[in-house]
C-alpha cells in the first residue's frame, strides 16, 4: 500500500532524542549531482543551502531540495529574513528548515516565526502558530495530497527555524531570541562574530569562544538546541561538551580544496615527463 504521509524531518527527530546532527553547506557548488553525492555518502544528517551569500534561485533550491529527498538527509535553507515573501516561498520548496541570518533581537525573531507559521484553527499541544500564506499545493504539501489541517500541523511542528547569532548585540540579546516560541533553536556564527569584534578569521579567538558560550547557555536556559560551524577536530569536540546538537565541519569549498591537495600528494614521485623545447 503507497506511503502517503508526509516526511518526518529527520534531522530535528534526532535533536529531540538528543543526538548531534551533522551538516554539511554548499553554495559554490551546490548542484543536482553533488547534493545526491552528499546525501547518499550517508556521513550527514542535513545539507545547508547558502542562500544568503549565493544567488540560487527558488526552483533551483526546489530542485536541490528533491534530489535530497531520495536519501535520508535533512534540507535547511540559508538566508536573511528580510520579508513575508522570502520566507513563505522558501519553505514551499520542501526545505526542512530556515537558518536565518543576522538576527538581532526577539521581535526580528518574531516575526521570522510569524511568517513560517501557519493559522492553523486546531493547533496541537505546544505548536506553535503565525500568519503564513496559505497555498496548499507545493512540493511541501505533497501538492495538496493532504488534508488542510495535517499539512498546517506537520509544517508548524516539523519545520527547524534557526536564528543565527553572528554579531555582539545579537550575542547580548541571545537569552530572548532563544525564548521567542517557535524558535527551534539558536546557531551562532563564529566567523561573522570574529569580523564584527574586529577579529576577522580568528574563530577560535578566546573573545569568539566566550560569545559561543553565552550562546549555548541562552539556548540551554530556554530548552532550545544550539550550533555552529565547527572547524577541526578540536573545536567540534569543544562545541559537543558544550552541548552543540547541530553542527557543521564545512562542506564544498572545503571538500574540493583538501581533495585537490590529496590528488596532487597521490602523485608525490611520481616520475615526470616534460616536452622537449
Amino acid at each position: 500500500m503507497k506511503n502517503n504521509s508526509l516526511p518526518k524531518n529527520l534531522a530535528l527527530a534526532k535533536i529531540r532524542e538528543g543526538g548531534v546532527v551533522s551538516v554539511y553547506v554548499t553554495g559554490n557548488f551546490a548542484s543536482p549531482r553533488h547534493v545526491d553525492f552528499v546525501a547518499r555518502s550517508g556521513y550527514f544528517d542535513a545539507i545547508w543551502f547558502d542562500l544568503e551569500h549565493f544567488d540560487i534561485p527558488t526552483q533551483e533550491l526546489a530542485t536541490l531540495c528533491l534530489v535530497a529527498k531520495a536519501s535520508p538527509v535533512t534540507t535547511i535553507a540559508r538566508l536573511k529574513a528580510t520579508d513575508y515573501q522570502v520566507v513563505m516561498r522558501t519553505l514551499e520548496t520542501g526545505a526542512g528548515g530556515l537558518m536565518c541570518s543576522m538576527v538581532a533581537d526577539a521581535e526580528e525573531a518574531r516575526r521570522i516565526v510569524s511568517w513560517a507559521k501557519f493559522n492553523n484553527p486546531q493547533p496541537a499541544p505546544g505548536e506553535v502558530t503565525g500568519q503564513r500564506g496559505w497555498n496548499g499545493g507545493n512540493i511541501d504539501s505533497g501538492y495538496a495530497a493532504h488534508p488542510a489541517i495535517e499539512y498546517m500541523r506537520h509544517q508548524n511542528t516539523e519545520t527547524m527555524i534557526l536564528c543565527q547569532i553572528e554579531h555582539a548585540q545579537a550575542v547580548e540579546n541571545a537569552a530572548q531570541i532563544a525564548a521567542v516560541p517557535g524558535v527551534s533553536g539558536l546557531f551562532f556564527g563564529p566567523g561573522d562574530y570574529s569580523a564584527s569584534i574586529g577579529l576577522p578569521g580568528q574563530i577560535g579567538h578566546e573573545e569568539v569562544r566566550k560569545a559561543m558560550a553565552k550562546v549555548a547557555a541562552a539556548a540551554h536556559a530556554a530548552g532550545k538546541f544550539w550550533g555552529t560551524v565547527a572547524v577541526g577536530p578540536e573545536m567540534y569536540g569543544k562545541a559537543i561538551e558544550m552541548g552543540a546538537q547541530f553542527l557543521c565541519p564545512g562542506g564544498d569549498l572545503k571538500v574540493m580544496t583538501l581533495s585537490l591537495r590529496e590528488l596532487v600528494k597521490s602523485l608525490a614521485g611520481a616520475p615526470q615527463k616534460t616536452l622537449a623545447a
